[in-house]
């Protein structure tokens, strides 16, 4: 008999630590529930907020007369602009203004600052009315040469 009343003990305890573990696992399930509503409720102020700013900044460029912002918008973090950044970003938009060509100049390239190819034979030429060696006259020629070959002008 003594080994039932023993027994039986041992069985209450077992179910007592079963119950109590099952309580456990409830309170930790809540707590993961908690954890994740509040996430959930982070990401919807977050979100809010990035809306509120978007707003602000949509009237403020609407405000400062920028052109063609939208354009732009693509390339910029609005989330990140804060305060007096987006004034001074629409001061320097507002200040930018695209440099009509002059009449007259040169649309493609043709600057008059000297290409390559010019500096190189200028080089050759120098070398070769210092030097006057036949090989770097030959090198000066042979350059002219290939230079009015493919469309230069000497």
């Amino acid at each position: 008999m003594t080994d039932e009343t023993t027994v039986q003990p041992e069985q209450e305890v077992i179910e007592e630590q079963v119950t109590d573990q099952s309580t456990e696992l409830t309170e930790i399930d809540e707590l993961r529930a908690q954890v994740a509503e509040f996430e959930a409720l982070k990401a919807q102020i977050a979100e809010q907020e990035a809306t509120q700013k978007a707003e602000i900044f949509a009237q403020k460029v609407e405000q400062s007369g920028v052109k063609d912002f939208d354009k732009l918008q693509p390339f910029l973090d609005a989330t990140k602009l804060e305060g007096d950044a987006l004034d001074e970003l629409l001061v320097i938009l507002r200040g930018m203004k695209p440099k009509p060509p002059t009449i007259g100049s040169p649309t493609n390239g043709g600057s008059g600052d000297k290409t390559v190819q010019q500096v190189v034979l200028d080089q050759a030429k120098a070398k070769a009315k210092r030097t006057g060696s036949p090989e770097d006259i030959a090198t000066f020629s042979g350059l002219k040469h290939k230079f009015k070959q493919f469309g230069g002008r000497q």
